[in-house]
């Protein structure tokens, strides 16, 4: 069978760039898959993504009629880009379903798309805990998720039952993400960093009112190992009735499409806030320990725009299908660790100097030994940490 053509939106972003940088190294990648991946610039596409031999389409999630011309020519294709743009969305559906159908390759193509456990959000403004936590083998549960929460919007288009039989579709929610990425691109999260750095940006540790409210977790590694997982098991399922499932049954999909990614405890964005303080006494940044808890009608004066709903809210959640049906382990579990890792990266940065290393992104290389050579790579891994780069990533 010819290599299934895979296009990639999200490609130099936190999630994308490093899904592919470890699907990459996979020896068999290069003979099961091509890859095309949407870029914004020809800059871009030069630097980050011809050097691992996948082809540009430059371009932005707004030209709708060259993604749906990109859909419509690939097998598959996985977004990793912006979760809340329906338009673009739209697009890859309307050319998957209108796709060709070549006597070699896929019959009914793959969808996997990126969402976020925010969909889930409760609006607690850091105020309260909740017992609440979905389940994504839990149809019935998650059907009562209404079109208002974030994400959801772009999500009922995917799990619209007309397209049952017609795109296989997957939907990947992840929870606060943390870690480092190891790809060409973005190597930062937004949610963990975005707390530090407005705590470093008013010298005292800060959180969304009490900082009561719980979220599950994921390392960035851990998850991009998951996609290729579920990239791997998508591919497996049969093209024709008479075929027979590698399980024993269908891989759940379209109306059952959501998949968690979660590792061990969840944890209180006030813990996160009081790990700060502990370490901004450390390094001298505020030697009281003390957090500062903001109101709803302070989130302009001291967080960006929305910041009350992301870090504010309960979203809890259980990745049972990633465990049960594909076997899924997370091996990353130090995140009190790598709060302070990314406080001392930021106070780097802002002091002019060169970050140091990670040890998170220096255990994942001892373990990947096969890692390619480093070919001017700063202290991140593959590619230096440039000092105008948002310390943390807009939301």
């Amino acid at each position: 069978m010819a290599a299934l053509r895979v296009f990639v939106l999200g490609a130099t972003g936190y999630i994308g760039s490093t899904f592919l940088d470890l699907l990459l190294r996979k020896e068999s990648t290069s003979s099961l898959y091509t890859f095309r991946a949407l870029v914004r610039s020809q800059e871009k596409a030069d630097k980050d993504i011809r050097p691992q031999g996948i082809e540009p389409i430059i371009g932005s999630l707004n030209d709708v009629a060259l993604i749906e011309n990109e859909a419509a020519n690939a097998d598959i294709v996985i977004n990793f880009a912006d979760a809340d743009h329906l338009a673009s969305t739209q697009a890859i559906l309307r050319g998957l379903s209108q796709r060709p159908r070549w006597e070699e390759g896929r019959r009914r193509p793959i969808l996997i798309h990126t969402s976020g456990t925010g969909v889930l959000l409760d609006g607690a403004n850091g105020q309260f805990a909740s017992d609440t936590i979905y389940y994504d083998n839990d149809i019935t549960q998650l059907n009562t998720l209404k079109i208002s929460q974030p994400h959801r919007i772009v999500d009922v288009e995917i799990i619209d039952p007309a397209l049952v039989g017609v795109i296989d579709t997957y939907i990947v929610a992840p929870p606060t993400i943390w870690g480092f990425g190891t790809g060409r691109g973005n190597t930062n999260s937004i949610q963990i960093p975005a707390q530090i750095a407005n705590s470093l940006k008013h010298g005292q540790a800060m959180q969304i009112g009490k900082g009561l409210n719980i979220w599950s977790k994921v390392h960035v590694i851990d998850l991009a190992h998951f996609y290729i997982s579920l990239l791997e098991r998508t591919t497996q399922e049969p093209q024709d009735p008479n075929e027979v499932y590698p399980l024993g049954y269908p891989l759940p999909k379209n109306e059952d499409a959501y998949y968690f990614v979660q590792e061990g405890d969840d944890f209180a964005y006030g813990d996160v806030a009081k790990e700060i303080a502990k370490v901004f006494q450390g390094i001298g940044v505020n030697d009281s320990g003390a957090v500062n808890g903001t109101a709803p009608e302070e989130e302009t004066a001291y967080w960006p725009e929305g910041s009350n709903g992301l870090l504010g809210g309960n979203s809890r959640s259980k990745a049972v299908k990633a465990r049960e049906i594909l076997g899924w382990e997370p091996k990353y579990t130090d995140f009190v660790g790598y709060i302070g890792e990314e406080i001392h990266r930021q106070k780097d940065l802002l002091d002019g100097k060169k970050p140091r290393h990670h040890q998170h992104q220096h255990q994942h290389q001892h373990q990947h030994h096969e890692q390619r050579e480093h070919q001017g790579e700063g202290n991140q891994g593959r590619h230096p940490q440039q000092i105008q780069q948002d310390i943390a990533p807009k939301w």
